[in-house]
């Protein structure tokens, strides 16, 4: 993951603790459906390379194969671009916007924040 070119803005620590899972989820394109048919009230639909995934955000769970066979802290990728997209992981400074996930960065600049 780049960091911007001004160094005074970059979180070296921040940026330190993304690990694979969180680089992915940044930056994989990925499209979220919370009215997909497949899911109910407390679930939402991740569609990435072509595979639907169901995460339930009240278990905090999703149907990909990491996280049924691996359960990694913090969440799968999928898991994780769902708390980026809600604020609640955030997105470390220094991180270039222009290698974020399109769809990603046009929600973050709809929200007028990070």
């Amino acid at each position: 993951m780049a960091a911007t070119a001004d160094a005074g803005d970059v979180d070296l620590a921040a940026l330190a603790q993304l690990d694979d899972r969180d680089v992915k989820a940044l930056t994989e394109p990925m499209d979220i459906y919370a009215d997909d048919p497949a899911t109910r009230d407390e679930q939402v639909a991740v569609y990435n390379h072509g595979t639907r995934y169901v995460i339930d955000l009240v278990a905090e769970t999703c149907t990909c194969p990491d996280m049924l066979h691996r359960r990694p802290d913090g969440g799968c990728k999928h898991c994780r671009r769902i708390q980026f997209l809600r604020g609640e992981r955030e997105i470390p400074a220094g991180v270039d916007p222009d290698a974020l996930d399109e769809t990603l960065r046009e929600h973050i600049d709809d929200e007028g924040s990070r």
